[in-house]
């Protein structure tokens, strides 16, 4: 069930982040996917970015918190377990963050690092 929501979660927050602003600021590193299943800011945001990642986490946050009430998991939990699969999607020159707050690029020459609560088989 679990699995099946979080596919769902997943189609929804490709459209959700469609903005030609965000994809922008996600291509070149100045937006980056969090471990908690949010985005955030790896350098000083526009106006404009700022107000468009803070509509695409609202979005996030209210899918987590929807898909917490129906499967009676914590949305801190339904965000950290999404973010295992929007970290995949980081795309090669592409900022992330795990939980030790450190910004990492993610480049061919450097591995991927998940969270250690992400399963094995998304490694």
């Amino acid at each position: 069930m679990l699995a099946l929501t979080l596919s769902a979660l997943l189609a929804v927050q490709q459209t959700a982040t469609a903005s030609d602003l965000v994809v922008d600021g996600i291509r070149t590193g100045r937006v980056g996917e969090r471990y908690d299943g949010y985005l955030d800011f790896v350098s000083t945001p526009s106006a404009s970015l700022r107000r468009a990642v803070g509509a695409i986490n609202i979005r996030r946050r209210a899918l987590y918190a929807d898909l917490g009430g129906r499967t009676r998991i914590a949305p801190r939990e339904v965000g950290m377990t999404t973010a295992c699969k929007l970290l995949l999607r980081v795309p090669e020159g592409g900022a992330y963050q795990l939980a030790d707050g450190e910004w990492r690029t993610r480049t061919a020459e450097t591995p991927l690092v998940l969270p250690t609560y992400c399963p094995k088989d998304s490694r």
